[in-house]
């Protein structure tokens, strides 16, 4: 037993060094939670691309009042903005997919002789879909995101790393989803979170 435990700790630490060596791999990361209210209920409170008043991360939000493909939504955070592009809507089964198209930085670190800037979310190429569904009266919720490290080159810095980038995607998707789960009346409920890489 301890072999195998070494063993899976050895390939685990070589996967992660070949990661930052060889560099960014694409993450998948899944947020679940199931909440005691109607699945019509929680589509009801997030429906709208323009409006995530219901997330207690994102300030304000600015954007057409559409739910049309190609719409802009602009959030406004405590360090800064994120531009997102809905990339597709669906009413009837409860779910959107969107991308993030521009962020602002929150200054710079030098590494490797090069000034790199700090992105308000630490990474590269996200695109995510949020959705609701019932399950026997109840709404699962489940926001998917996938995304890249911010640092493209070999060896990131601690800030632009697998590691930041994770710890900061998985804030955004656990507070919104208890976020939600609280503004519908619903119990305690706990996220569930898997990532793929």
């Amino acid at each position: 037993m301890k072999k195998t435990s070494l063993l899976v700790s050895t390939v685990l630490f070589l996967f992660a060094g070949l990661a930052n060596a060889h560099g960014p791999v694409r993450a998948k990361m899944t947020a679940t939670i199931t909440v005691d209210a109607p699945a019509a209920k929680v589509w009801d409170l997030i429906k709208n691309y323009d409006d995530m008043s219901w997330h207690p991360g994102i300030k304000s939000v600015k954007g057409d009042g559409t739910n049309n493909k190609g719409a802009i939504r602009v959030l406004t955070l405590a360090n800064g903005t994120i531009t997102e592009e809905l990339k597709a809507y669906d009413a009837a089964k409860f779910s959107y997919k969107y991308k993030i198209t521009d962020m602002s930085s929150t200054g710079t670190i030098k590494h490797a002789g090069q000034d790199e800037p700090l992105p308000v979310l630490p990474v590269g190429n996200y695109a995510a879909e949020l959705s609701v569904n019932d399950k026997g009266g109840k709404a699962e919720i489940e926001w998917v995101a996938t995304y890249y490290r911010a640092y493209v080159n070999n060896n990131p810095p601690a800030e632009l790393n697998e590691e930041t980038a994770d710890k900061a995607v998985s804030n955004v998707l656990k507070t919104g989803l208890e976020a939600i789960a609280k503004k519908v009346g619903s119990g305690s409920a706990t996220v569930e979170i898997d990532i793929k890489r």
